[in-house]
Formats: structure tokens, C-alpha cells, sequence
């Protein structure tokens, strides 16, 4: 079993944006060590600096840089993390890229390349440097999509990788079980990040309003986005002892999308 969140060092890949960036700020809330790695190092740092600003000076973080794709990078990322704080107790694995959105037909090797790299191969060596630093078991969540659960149009490649993330979490579980570590997976839908807002702050602040709220037009039962935090939210709880019999499992985090497509109205939904 893993330490309690408060006693915890979790490290966090992708930590330099989004959802990464949220949950490193959620796990911090709970006095947990957070090591935010981004291929940004820069946006890693700034990361760190925000849980300073945030939780005080006595806040344990650490911002590292690391392309997940480069198994030395990870390797050397992961001794960084041990000569900080000696091990590990939960890994979150959200590094992730999209690539331009087509139909195998007319994907190339080198994009297949590069997605597969960062979003299914970056998960295997972030586990294969950090797992054997969770001595005393711990928690580990891949961060997939629901597109590994909705079919789309010209999104093959990106949602090949994460369906691949949803089947290998679970043959994680089974492996590192006897190691009283536990593998789950969450799958968010549309989140609204800094990556869809407009530059403009008072335009930003308008659209992330719009798209977060309930509309005629929103994905799923909910008919909205989420907000990075909420899936954060969801993070923490399988990285904590709440989750001491969750293990295998994928959690949908989309607002009811991939139980409904993009069905229901939201005039039919609401009056039922």
C-alpha cells in the first residue's frame, strides 16, 4: 500500500500544462512531494514555482525537463527523483501529444512514430525507471481519453495510442499486484485547457465560461466540458488509499460522452 498523499512523492508527467498542471497543484493541496517533468522545462519549473507561491516555501517540488520518448531522458529523470526524495510512491503518466488528425490512409511513419512514442512508449519507460522505486507499493494512473472508447472520425492515431494505454494499464495491474501496487487509468473527455483558449485574457475567461457550462450544443449527458481540475480531481483519488481496492480499472471522466456518443438534445434530456 501506498503512503497517504500527505507523506506521498508523486511525480507527474505533461506536469507543465492542462491536466498535468492540475493535478500537481490538486496533489500538492494534499501535502504530497510533486516533481512536475514536461518536455518544457521551463513550464515544469513554473509549475513547481505555482506550489511555492501557493503552499509556502516548506512545499516539497521539484520541476525537471524530460521528453518522455527519450528512454535516457526518463532514465535520468528518475534518478533525479530518487536523489530528491529517495523514492517514489505514485506516478501519474499524462505526457501526451496529438498529431494532425487524418485517416491511416494517409498517416506517415514519422507521426506514427512520434505518437506512439510520447503516448504509449512514454508511459512504459516513466513505469519502467519509477516503479521500482515504490518500495512500499504505491499507485500508478495513466492518463488515456475516451477516445479509446468513442469512435471518431480522423482521429485513428491518437486514439490507437490511448486504447493501447487503456489495455496496458491493465496488464500492469496484474503484474505489479504482488508489489502492492496499484494500476488504473483515467479517461477524460473534452477538457477545456490553455491549449483551446484564445490569447486574448477577457476572450480566454469568456470562451473557458462558455464551453464549462451546460449548453445546447456540449458533449454528453452533462453537455459541457470539464475543467482541468475535475479530472484532477479524479487523479487524487485513485492515487489514494480512498482507491485501496481499485486496481485494472479505466474511469471515465467525460461527463456521460462515451455512454451516449454525441447523442441527447439538451432540451429532451433536461424535460426527462
Amino acid at each position: 500500500m501506498c503512503a497517504q498523499l500527505s507523506n506521498a512523492v508523486a511525480v507527474v508527467t505533461g506536469g507543465g500544462a492542462g491536466i498535468g498542471e492540475a493535478t500537481c497543484l490538486r496533489l500538492a493541496e494534499e501535502g504530497t512531494a510533486v516533481v512536475a517533468v514536461d518536455v518544457d522545462g521551463e513550464a515544469a519549473e513554473e509549475t513547481a514555482a505555482t506550489i511555492e507561491d501557493r503552499f509556502g516555501e516548506d512545499a516539497q517540488t521539484l520541476g525537471l525537463e524530460a521528453d518522455v520518448a527519450d528512454e535516457s531522458a526518463v532514465e535520468s529523470m528518475a534518478e533525479r527523483v530518487v536523489d530528491r526524495f529517495g523514492r517514489v510512491d505514485v506516478l501519474v503518466n499524462n505526457a501526451a501529444i496529438r498529431v494532425d488528425p487524418r485517416p491511416v490512409t494517409e498517416a506517415d511513419e514519422e507521426s506514427w512514430d512520434r505518437i506512439l512514442g510520447v503516448n504509449l512508449e512514454g508511459a512504459a519507460f516513466c513505469a519502467k525507471h519509477l516503479v521500482p522505486h515504490m518500495p512500499e507499493g504505491g499507485a500508478v494512473v495513466n492518463v488515456a481519453s475516451n477516445g479509446a472508447a468513442v469512435g471518431r472520425p480522423n482521429w485513428s492515431q491518437y486514439d490507437a495510442t490511448k486504447g493501447a494505454l487503456v489495455s496496458m494499464t491493465k496488464d500492469m495491474a496484474c503484474d505489479h499486484a504482488p508489489d502492492g501496487i496499484r494500476v488504473n487509468a483515467v479517461s477524460p473527455g473534452w477538457v477545456i485547457t490553455d491549449h483551446h483558449l484564445p490569447d486574448d485574457e477577457a476572450e480566454a475567461r469568456s470562451f473557458f465560461a462558455e464551453k464549462t457550462t451546460p449548453h445546447e450544443d456540449g458533449p454528453g449527458i452533462l453537455k459541457r466540458a470539464a475543467e482541468p481540475r475535475e479530472v484532477a480531481d479524479a487523479i487524487r483519488f485513485l492515487a489514494s488509499e480512498e482507491a485501496s481496492f481499485v486496481t485494472g480499472t479505466n474511469l471515465e471522466v467525460d461527463g456521460g460522452l462515451a455512454a451516449v456518443g454525441k447523442g441527447l438534445e439538451w432540451d429532451s434530456f433536461s424535460s426527462s
